[in-house]
């Protein structure tokens, strides 16, 4: 009998202790901080580099674009990613798409060769560098683009 009674106790202060559903953080608590924002880059906009190695030469272009709330803290445990935002024809119609970088776009020259153009990015404390490379190594000046940042951290 004593121990049903034991067994029994123990089952009452094992129930009696758990916990319910956890509440809202206290004001201390840390939270999930977000920055999006579009930034637009017109063709003028881009600045022609030059990139110079062992046996190889070529241009491409870039843009930097201020962003006072990327800070130490965010270059360092936060995310960035972006967005090539577009225009595309798809079953007939024509929609609006976002497209991660880096991203590789295919076409065909004026003369019937294949190239690519690729858009990347780099981040700094304070800064963001959208940058496009050409396959054919030209100086083709980019397109108007317009780019989708979101950050978080």
């Amino acid at each position: 009998m004593k121990k049903l009674f034991g067994i029994l106790a123990i089952a009452v202060i094992g129930l009696a202790a758990c916990e319910g559903p956890m509440g809202p953080p206290g004001k201390d608590a840390e939270s999930t901080q977000w920055f999006v924002r579009d930034y637009n880059v017109l063709s003028d906009q881009w600045s022609e580099r030059t990139e110079e190695g062992d046996g190889y030469f070529f241009y491409y272009f870039e843009r930097d674009v201020a962003i006072p709330q990327l800070n130490e803290f965010v270059f360092d445990k936060g995310f960035v990613g972006v967005y090539l935002k577009m225009n595309v024809r798809r079953d007939g119609r024509n929609i609006h798409v976002q497209r991660p970088l880096p991203y590789t776009i295919y076409g065909i020259d004026e003369h019937g060769n294949p190239y690519s153009e690729n858009y990347s990015f780099e981040i700094r404390p304070g800064a963001i560098r959208f940058i496009v490379k050409y396959s054919d190594f030209d100086e083709i000046q980019p397109l108007s683009c317009t780019f989708h940042v979101v950050m978080m951290w």
